[in-house]
């Protein structure tokens, strides 16, 4: 029917994944979903992302790639899960100069890391993020808790707000 599942890469399993990605019988073992707003002539995996460096999408949160067959097609900005022989399977936003030097550059979205280059040569697979499945709902300010000095700050322009008003009529 053309109705191809997604299989679910938990991040316990990466490391197997890493050795298993090729083989059918380890990939038709994995979990498996459908999401019925992705269209069905294409082929998608999900991964589970560890660590704080793609904030505001927290550890655990489900990225839903669609295979992408060249690495040509990467647009720069754009997030992606690479699996690569040096780092393993992450998920950055990356920028493409493989034509200009043969290497991806790939950067966190959270600004305390730094960005590195990966060489194309090593990269084995290309997801392009397509969904993210999260239990954690995002905060309205993009922060899970206030600073007592953020939250300071915040009263107190809103007081200057109060006193403007106040003084205008």
């Amino acid at each position: 029917e053309e109705n191809e599942n997604i299989e679910l890469i938990p991040q316990k399993a990466s490391a197997g994944y890493m050795n298993g990605y090729a083989d059918p019988t380890y990939i038709e073992n994995m979990p498996k979903f459908q999401l019925p707003m992705l269209p069905k002539n294409a082929t998608y995996r999900a991964f589970e992302i560890s660590g704080d460096s793609m904030l505001p999408l927290q550890p655990g949160t489900v990225i839903i790639g669609e295979y992408l067959e060249n690495i040509s097609h990467i647009k720069n900005g754009k997030t992606y899960v690479l699996l690569s022989k040096e780092e393993g399977i992450v998920y950055k936003r990356v920028f493409n100069y493989v034509e200009e030097n043969g290497k991806l550059f790939l950067v966190s979205d959270n600004k305390s890391y730094s960005p590195y280059q990966v060489d194309a040569k090593d990269i084995i697979e290309v997801w392009e993020s397509k969904a993210f499945i999260s239990i954690d709902f995002p905060d309205a300010n993009g922060k899970e808790d206030l600073t007592i000095e953020e939250l300071s700050g915040i009263v107190k322009n809103l007081q200057n707000e109060i006193i403007k008003l106040k003084d205008s009529n």
